[in-house]
């Protein structure tokens, strides 16, 4: 663990979960000064091509925070730290051009802003999937997971090529709109069917930290020892260490 000027330790932890507070708050206040500037427009009477630059400004800058949502969950998990990264680099990068697309309007802008766009909601996608995979769900679900994460980058590529080429004709789009329908299904589907696999044994942990603080884990499936690796592993992927394991069991044992 890292340590910070005069002795005091840096919980890696604490700073995610700090990131990931100042992200919410963004997003939370770029969307309160999107309502209030568009009620202050329309009670004003007067909407002109400066005030829907403004409005369209700060919606855009929310409708991105909102991308970026999935990633500072993974990162507050501890999980997947390069996809996280990667999917909020697309989003913060698809905010920036489409702030200069607005301001310009030039063509150009306009057409990299659907390709960044198109790919930073697949990167939320596949970042919202991983952070709602259980270690505990069944292989059809893992599944999937694998065939949604390529279809969904496959849609955005395709979408992608249409804005750039604009093919004649229907059938392109088409293929689009068909590939984007059936990665919805697939989306839909994972959850639902998580849900419905039988029950499993669940294992309940109280984890000491090194630090002097605790958690309690809950690990489904699996025999005790794996369980009990899992739940160690997920409470030091943070970066923090484990000193102590309890399992509550009918008479608690302590490793």
């Amino acid at each position: 663990m890292p340590a910070a000027r005069g002795g005091a330790m840096l919980d890696p932890g604490a700073i995610v979960r700090g990131k990931k507070r100042i992200l919410l708050l963004g997003v939370a206040g770029l969307l309160s000064a999107t309502a209030l500037l568009a009620i202050g427009i329309l009670l004003a009477g007067h909407f002109g091509r400066t005030q829907g630059r403004i409005l369209g400004s700060t919606a855009l800058l929310a409708g991105y925070g909102l991308l970026a949502l999935p990633a500072a969950v993974l990162l507050d998990q501890g999980r997947s730290r390069r996809l996280a990264l990667a999917s909020a680099s697309l989003a913060a990068a698809g905010a920036a051009v489409a702030l200069a697309g607005i301001w310009t309007d030039s063509e150009t802008l306009g057409k990299t802003v659907g390709s960044i766009t198109a790919f930073a909601l697949a990167g939320t996608q596949i970042s919202a999937l991983t952070a709602r995979r259980d270690g505990a769900d069944p292989a059809v679900v893992r599944r999937l997971f694998a065939v949604s994460c390529g279809l969904v980058l496959v849609a955005a590529s395709c979408f992608a090529v249409f804005i750039w080429i604009q093919p004649n004709g229907s059938l392109f789009p088409r293929l689009v709109g068909s590939l984007v329908v059936l990665d919805l299904l697939l989306v839909a589907l994972q959850p639902i069917l998580a849900r419905a696999r039988p029950p499993a044994q669940v294992h309940r942990f109280h984890v000491m930290l090194a630090s002097g603080e605790s958690l309690d884990v809950t690990v489904e499936g699996g025999d005790l020892a794996s369980a009990a690796a899992k739940a160690i592993r997920s409470a030091e992927r943070s970066g923090r260490r484990v000193a102590a394991l309890e399992i509550e069991l009918e008479d608690r044992a302590r490793v």
